[in-house]
C-alpha cells in the first residue's frame, strides 16, 4: 500500500456534481460527490490495503465528508429559522464535511470557522463557501484530539455546531469534551443526529457537565443525488440546543 500522508491532497480525483439544497428561503449551492461507492473503490484500488491495519487507516480517509447527510440538513434548517439568534455571533462547526450548516450560519450573519480531520475537506469547503458568496475560515482538526490545534482557541465561540458525528463507540466522551471546551461561558452547543446508537451516551455526558438540553425535530430529505428519491424518502432528525445550567447561588 502506498504511504497515505494525511496532509497531502487529494487522495483521488473526485467525481463531483453540483447540487442545490433548499434550506428554508436559502438556496445553497454545493459540490458533492457523485457516487460514494465508486469513490471508495477508487481509493482502495489506488492504495491497495493488504492488512487489517492498512484497511483501518484507509477507512479513516474515506470521503464520507463529500455527501450532504440528513443531519446537516436538519441543523441548517434550525439555523435558518433563527436568524437573529446567530447574527453577529462567532461560531465553529466541527466535522463540517461540505459545510452546509456553517454556510447557512454565515449567510445569516455569523462569523464562522469550520473544522474537519479529513485532508481533502479544505478544498471543497472553501469551494462551497465561495459558491454561496460566504467567507468561512477553515482549520484541519480532529475533535478527538485533546489539544485545540493551531488556530483554535478553547472557550472562544458563542456557539458550536456538530451534525451526525456519533458513529463510533468512543465518540460520545471525545465529542462532549471537545464541544464543551470550545464554547465560551454563556454560549450554546447545537448537535444534530439521525438516531445513532451513541446519542444517548453523549446526552448523558452533557448532563454530567450541567448542560440543559432542548430538543427539536425535523423531517428532511434523505441523501440521494436523484431528486425523486430525496422527495420520496424522508428522515427524522433531532436537533439539540445545549446550554450550561444556571446554578443557584
Amino acid at each position: 500500500m502506498e504511504d497515505v500522508n494525511p496532509f497531502s491532497t487529494p487522495l483521488i480525483e473526485y467525481d463531483m456534481v453540483s447540487t442545490v439544497e433548499k434550506i428554508g428561503s436559502f438556496p445553497i449551492h454545493l459540490h458533492s460527490i457523485r457516487n460514494m461507492d465508486q469513490a471508495l473503490d477508487a481509493i482502495c484500488k489506488k492504495y491497495e490495503p493488504k492488512t487489517p491495519e492498512e484497511e483501518s487507516q484507509l477507512l479513516d480517509l474515506c470521503p464520507y465528508f463529500a455527501q450532504v447527510w440528513p443531519s446537516a440538513r436538519g441543523l441548517a434548517l434550525f439555523l435558518s429559522e433563527r436568524k437573529k439568534q446567530f447574527n453577529k455571533r462567532q461560531g465553529i462547526e466541527v466535522g463540517c464535511g461540505l459545510g452546509l450548516p456553517a454556510i447557512v450560519a454565515s449567510q445569516i450573519g455569523a462569523s464562522m470557522t469550520a473544522t474537519d480531520f479529513h485532508p481533502d475537506v479544505d478544498y471543497w469547503l472553501n469551494k462551497n463557501a465561495a459558491l454561496n458568496q460566504t467567507k468561512i475560515s477553515y482549520l484541519q482538526w480532529d475533535w478527538t484530539d485533546q489539544n485545540p490545534g493551531p488556530g483554535i482557541t478553547f472557550g472562544k465561540y458563542d456557539f458550536v455546531l456538530a451534525s451526525d458525528v456519533l458513529y463510533e463507540k468512543q465518540h460520545p466522551e471525545f465529542l462532549v469534551r471537545a464541544l464543551s471546551r470550545l464554547v465560551k461561558p454563556g454560549g450554546s452547543v447545537y448537535l444534530s443526529d439521525p438516531g445513532r446508537a451513541y446519542l444517548d451516551r453523549a446526552l448523558l455526558e452533557f448532563k454530567k457537565l450541567a448542560f440543559d438540553s432542548t430538543e427539536f425535530y425535523y423531517e428532511v430529505e434523505e441523501s440521494s443525488l436523484i431528486p425523486e428519491h430525496r422527495l420520496e424518502k424522508r428522515r427524522s432528525v433531532r436537533v439539540f440546543e445545549l446550554n450550561l445550567r444556571s446554578l443557584p447561588f
